[in-house]
Formats: C-alpha cells, structure tokens, sequence
C-alpha cells in the first residue's frame, strides 16, 4: 500500500507553470526524456540519442517553442540537470530549478509516476504492428484522450481547452449535423420575391383578425422576407408570409365593398397595362346569362349592388310545367315541407 506524502506538491493554477522531468531507460533500446505537466498531466516523450546537457536542452528548447516557457521545472540530480550549461539555460529564460532530494526520487513522484505509466503503455503496444515511432505516437494520444484518474478530466482539455479528435469520433454522433438536419426538416422552402413582382398582400383595414387580400406591387427588399409594397397612393411594409404571388390573369373574388376594388383599379401608371386589363374584377350584369349561374367563381364575384340591378332572368329560369305551360322556377330547388309528426289522442 502506498504511503501518504506529509508535504505534497500544490496544484498549479494554469497549465504549464510546472513541469517534472526525467529520463527513462534505457529502455527499448533507447533513451526517452519525458516531461509531464503539473496541472493537466500532459505527457511529453522525446526518444533521445544522447542524455547529455546538450541534448537536453535542444530538446527543452523545441518543446518551449510550441507551448512557451515554464515558471518552474522539477528534476532529480541527474549530471545533465546538475551541469552549469543546464542552469545557465534555464537562468536565462527566466525558469526556476527545483531539484530532488539526492537518493530520495519521491520527491519527483510527478516524473516517476509519468515514466512508469509511459513504459507500462509500451509495453502493451509490444507485440503491435509499426515502428518504435508509430507505437509512441499511438501510447501519447491515447493517454493524451483519456480522463485522468485525478483530475476526471483529459489531459488536452486541460492543457489545450478542448477534446483531441480521434478515430473513435467517426463512429460517434455529430451532435452539430444532427442538430441541422434535425432543423431543416422543420424549415419551410425558401420563398423570395423580386422588386416590381405583382403581388396580393393583406390588408388590415377593417378587421385585423380577417385580413382581406389586396394587389399590389412590390417596390423594395428591406430585408431577406420584408419589402414594400406599393397599393394604390400608399406604401405598405409586409412580411414574406404576409404576401402571395399574383398572376397577372387572378380573379380577385374576396372583396366585399367598393373601396377595395378601388386599390385595385387606381394601381400606378408604372403597372403593365396589358396585365391590368387581363385581370377581370367583378363582372357587369348585362354580360351574365343564365348558363354562367352555376359557375362558382361568378357566385362569389356578383357583389351585394350587382345582385339587386341584375335582370329578372337571372333570379329565375323559365321553364315547362307538366301542363306545358310556362312556369317560373327558381335558382335552387323547392324544398318539399311536410307537416310535422304530432302525436294525436283518439277517442
């Protein structure tokens, strides 16, 4: 069982403020600086061909250059830690020595542990395909992914701020693909409309709740689904949804009095003539016979003043009677009445 350490080392805020070095070999046939981060316990391990003061700091030199220069470094009194070209380095660059008891390597307990856990990882890649460059590369990227057992944390999220990608991301859900497809689904086609498009438009004089329609040409693009609509002398700002696309030949049938059938009529001289007169609006009594009665659209279009100067033959149909006489019928059907079933007391 482990023994407690009375005067552990304390947690660094940030990452890379301490860093504990060591060597660890030979193993494998080689040599292996490896350098392990106090906060997020991210693991650095460079295969080296000499241990000596040079080397090391070659070494140190290209590692600071990708993640900036430590406030403090931890080491034990190796001779290449304890050589004079080796402080002079770290003095220059402004990095505090700190050194191991001599014959005590707990007090570098970071460093000892990061060696072991290296070699451990190793080992198990031993009987792996690859090179001894493949297998390291491997070893450091998966420690490099998975939580710690102190922190419950990935070293390179601590050390780098997010997740490293790996292969084990392909098989996993995209949370931000999901998330799109998921909207498109829900999002309606794209609909736009360009300026000088005839267009029908609602219009909210009267009652807001029921808007009518009114036509109207559209005479700039505020946004991506807001315009201006020109109608009759007036502008009117209009959402996309509030706007529908106008053949020049539509039959409006929805207005109810005069003043809307003149937006209409009183449309600005820049409108094509041709498509106003192919418009039909409500037609004239004197055009309608009695065969376009049963036309819906004509129904709808006859408005309350048309109905009451119409001709008699439109309220009524000449017709035979069974004595061959002429007879009077009316637009729909006589309705048959019958005398009500009431119960009658008999005597």
């Amino acid at each position: 069982m482990p023994q407690s350490c009375s005067n552990p080392w304390l947690w660094p805020n940030k990452p890379w403020e301490r860093v504990h070095i060591d060597y660890a070999g030979p193993f494998l046939n080689n040599m292996f600086l490896v350098v392990v981060d106090a906060h997020s316990k991210w693991l650095d391990v460079v295969r080296m061909s000499s241990t000596s003061a040079e080397s090391t700091i070659n070494a140190l030199r290209y590692m600071f250059s990708s993640y900036g220069l430590p406030k403090e470094i931890v080491s034990d009194n190796g001779p290449q830690f304890v050589a004079a070209e080796f402080e002079s380095f770290l003095k220059n660059n402004g990095i505090k020595h700190t050194k191991s008891a001599p014959y005590h390597p707990s007090s570098n307990g970071e460093a000892e542990c990061a060696v072991r856990t290296f070699k451990t990882g190793m080992k198990n890649l031993e009987d792996e395909e690859g090179t001894l460059n493949q297998k390291l590369a491997s070893f450091l990227l998966s420690y490099r992914t998975t939580p710690h057992t102190l922190t419950k944390v990935t070293p390179a999220e601590l050390f780098m701020g997010r997740k490293l990608r790996t292969r084990l991301d392909i098989i996993r859900p995209n949370l931000k693909l999901s998330v799109q497809l998921r909207n498109q689904q829900h999002v309606k086609k794209d609909r736009t409309m360009e300026v000088g498009d005839l267009v029908m438009v609602h219009d909210y004089r009267g009652q807001k709740r029921k808007p009518s329609w009114v036509r109207g040409l559209i005479l700039q693009k505020l946004g991506p689904v807001t315009y201006t609509v020109q109608v009759g002398e007036l502008q009117w700002k209009r959402h996309i949804d509030q706007m529908r696309a106008c053949h020049p030949d539509c039959v409006v049938d929805d207005y109810q009095n005069k003043s809307h059938l003149q937006d209409i009529i009183d449309l600005p001289s820049y409108f094509p003539r041709e498509e106003i007169t192919r418009a039909p609006m409500v037609p004239s009594s004197e055009s309608i016979t009695p065969s376009m009665i049963s036309s819906p659209t004509l129904k709808r279009s006859i408005t309350n003043e048309s109905r009451e100067t119409m001709p008699k033959t439109v309220e009524s149909i000449p017709s035979c009677d069974k004595s061959g006489s002429m007879a009077t019928e009316s637009r729909f059907p006589r309705r048959e009445r019958s005398k009500p079933n009431r119960l009658i007391e008999t005597m």
